[in-house]
């Protein structure tokens, strides 16, 4: 039998239609069907082409937790919000849908940590500055 940690891994997927608010309530359902409240969350994960919106970045900050990002090779499963959430650890709630999101609970295995899963997203200005350095050097 496995050991459940208390602290929860929420993978999400969502079409472009989505809204946060709309994932938002996803995972806060999900979690209420798992038993479980919003401070159990350890990270939010997703696939880094997620990146493309901020809705993930405000999902994580709507809860107060890092989102990771993950690559194909980081996914156990096909689907993207069981293989986000497995990535941690045994998954607690399978895949549950609402008009344009997924979502996926997972408990973190023993020795997870946040450090050593997925990729933390780079912050607009960290990007900013490094496209000004970029044009700075020149060719």
């Amino acid at each position: 039998m496995t050991q459940l940690s208390g602290r929860i891994v929420a993978g999400i997927g969502f079409a472009s239609a989505a809204t946060a608010d709309e994932v938002i309530g996803l995972i806060e359902a999900s979690l209420a069907e798992a038993g479980l409240a919003s401070g159990h969350l350890a990270a939010i994960a997703t696939h880094r082409r997620k990146l493309g919106t901020m809705l993930p970045l405000s999902v994580a900050a709507h809860f107060g937790v890092p989102l990771r990002l993950l690559d194909d090779r980081d996914l156990p499963m096909l689907g993207l919000a069981e293989g986000a959430a497995a990535a941690a650890g045994p998954l607690r709630l399978g895949k549950r849908k609402s008009a344009y999101a997924t979502c996926a609970l997972a408990d973190c295995r023993p020795g997870f940590t946040i450090a050593a899963f997925g990729q933390p997203p780079i912050s607009s200005a960290a990007m900013a500055s490094s496209r000004l350095a970029t044009s700075l050097a020149g060719p």
